[in-house]
């Protein structure tokens, strides 16, 4: 090729290549680059294969040296021959095609009565991103060249960046919009996440302010305040509490079942400053011994079959508030051990579990058992006794203070009214002085239910002491005075026993006298005193003596 022709053709190839770097769509770039490569190398046709991201080598261009698109299936480049190209990178060159060995499986180049053919590859390099394949038919034109190789060579270096370019490009854009989607989705999601969190906020101030209204109803619910009770044995365990509210050592309540020891306990939890924690309650006779300790203590995932979630237990749930162990008298040895060292190391260890875990909770424990007799007995451990007894406080059985057995019934027909929505109920005379009378083995408890009953099935507003719901079996009331007279003997004479009369049995003759009086005349002392035909003054000592407060002068 003479030097004019040579420089003619490298400017020809600068503008191509200038042209192709300006070009923006990858096949527009590929038809200007096939177009412009037939007319320099006078092929008869040309092709363009690029291998696509999935792998597979497809026709992306194909023109004849008229520039007319090759359509036909029959006027397919050489598979072999691009084959070739594709897996080594290398160019091939062939002016004698027809008879050289190495494409004599070639069907197209037989068909197409190929003469020459000249294929390479375009690459970056890392990559072999497809081929430039031209040929020249058996009649008409003389083979491809050196010249032509390198020509076809260089224009490969440049098609490869171009291409490359335009595919980075084409990602850039389709990441760049997936982008821009992916945007337009998350401030749609923050918008909505916003307003969600926006409603839960005001859901939550919602579920705050409720929790805060029912801790401060529970608090006034659960005041000593709100205990019914005018007797002085009944102040004394007010004050009592009253002075310990403050302090985390753990409480004892005795008491007869029915006596109301939960309601104390809960009384010095929401009185105290531990109002805000959890009061956690748990009825040790209610519960089986294999289960009691995960109650109390938690266990961990896998401790053993069905533990398929951690447990907390009550102690930690409780947080810095309040355990209530009721019935703790039957409270198996095995897990009094346990309960031990809660109360000595003020931690506890969940079944399952390697690591104590600090609790802050308060215990405050309740039973009808005499647990001083249990530990002798040896069905109580005497060290967890002293730990628990740090402070004791016995709940009197009704029995032994039958005074507040009038503002105790007031209390239950108000409860009564307010709960089932009836009109108000009152007790006539007659029926408060049964109610007086009767033992109430069953206490407090005992007490509200009658009470309810008889207002819920009464016939009108006035209860009749023919309406009570009391039990058939009553027993005299036992004096409320201990003295050390109730213990004295009684004779009994054949053949009908009889009971030797006491001062103790004349002095709480004379105490239910006088509350018989106090409730017939409405708790007027004055009234009662002239019902008795005794003074005034001498009435206030009979009160003092037999420890009877409460009324109006």
């Amino acid at each position: 090729m003479d030097p004019q022709t040579r420089i003619a053709r490298l400017e020809r190839l600068l503008s191509l290549n200038k042209r192709l770097i300006e070009e923006e769509e990858v096949g527009h770039l590929l038809d200007l680059a096939l177009e412009s490569v037939v007319e320099f190398a006078k092929a008869d046709r040309g092709f363009i294969l690029l291998r696509e991201s999935d792998g597979n080598v497809r026709v992306r261009a194909a023109q004849n040296i008229d520039r007319e698109t090759v359509r036909s299936e029959r006027f397919r480049p050489s598979r072999a021959i691009a084959d070739r190209v594709l897996t080594a990178g290398e160019a091939v060159m062939s002016n004698n095609a027809l008879e050289d060995e190495r494409f004599s499986a070639s069907e197209s180049l037989h068909e197409m009565a190929v003469k020459s053919v000249m294929a390479i590859p375009i690459r970056t390099r890392e990559h072999v991103l497809g081929a430039i394949y031209l040929d020249r038919m058996a009649a008409g034109h003389t083979g491809f060249d050196a010249d032509d190789l390198r020509l076809l060579q260089d224009f490969g270096d440049v098609a490869a960046v171009a291409v490359e370019m335009r595919r980075l490009v084409q990602r850039l854009e389709v990441q760049g919009e997936e982008l821009r989607k992916a945007k337009a989705s998350l401030e749609r999601l923050t918008a909505s996440l916003q307003d969600d969190v926006a409603a839960k906020s005001v859901e939550i101030a919602r579920v705050e302010r409720d929790l805060e209204a029912k801790n401060r109803a529970l608090g006034l619910k659960y005041t000593f305040g709100n205990i019914v009770g005018r007797s002085p044995r009944m102040h004394r365990i007010f004050d009592t509490l009253n002075q310990v509210m403050d302090y985390p050592v753990p409480v004892l309540i005795t008491g007869e079942s029915g006596t109301g020891k939960e309601l104390f306990a809960r009384a010095l939890h929401y009185g105290g400053p531990r109002k805000l924690q959890p009061f956690m309650a748990i009825n040790c006779a209610a519960i089986p011994e294999n289960l009691l300790e995960s109650e109390l203590f938690g266990f961990k995932r896998g401790s053993f079959t069905g533990a398929n979630a951690d447990k907390e237990g009550l102690f930690r749930a409780a947080r810095a508030g309040t355990v209530f162990l009721d019935e703790i008298g039957e409270m198996p040895l095995s897990v009094q051990s346990k309960l031990l060292r809660v109360l000595q190391e003020k931690e506890v260890r969940p079944i399952g579990g390697r690591d104590a875990e600090k609790v802050e909770a308060r215990i405050v424990a309740a039973t009808n058992r005499d647990l001083r007799r249990e530990t002798n007995s040896g069905r109580f451990r005497e060290d967890l006794f002293y730990r628990l007894n740090v402070v004791e406080v016995h709940v009197p059985p009704l029995r032994d203070r039958l005074e507040d057995i009038p503002a105790l019934v007031l209390h239950f027909l108000e409860q009564v009214s307010t709960e089932f929505g009836l009109p108000p109920r009152r007790l006539a005379p007659e029926a408060l002085q049964a109610l007086v009378r009767f033992d109430w083995p069953g206490n407090v408890r005992q007490l509200e239910n009658a009470v309810k009953s008889s207002a819920i099935l009464a016939r009108g507003p006035v209860v009749g002491a023919e309406e009570l719901r009391l039990p058939t079996m009553q027993r005299p009331a036992e004096p409320s005075v201990p003295t050390p007279l109730l213990d004295a003997p009684v004779e009994v004479a054949e053949p009908r026993p009889r009971t030797i009369r006491t001062r103790a049995d004349w002095e709480g003759a004379e105490r239910q006298r006088i509350l018989d009086a106090l409730v017939d005349c409405q708790w007027n002392k004055s009234r009662a005193a002239e019902a008795l035909g005794v003074s005034r003054r001498n009435l206030y000592r009979k009160l003092a003596r037999h420890g009877i407060e409460g009324g109006s002068d």
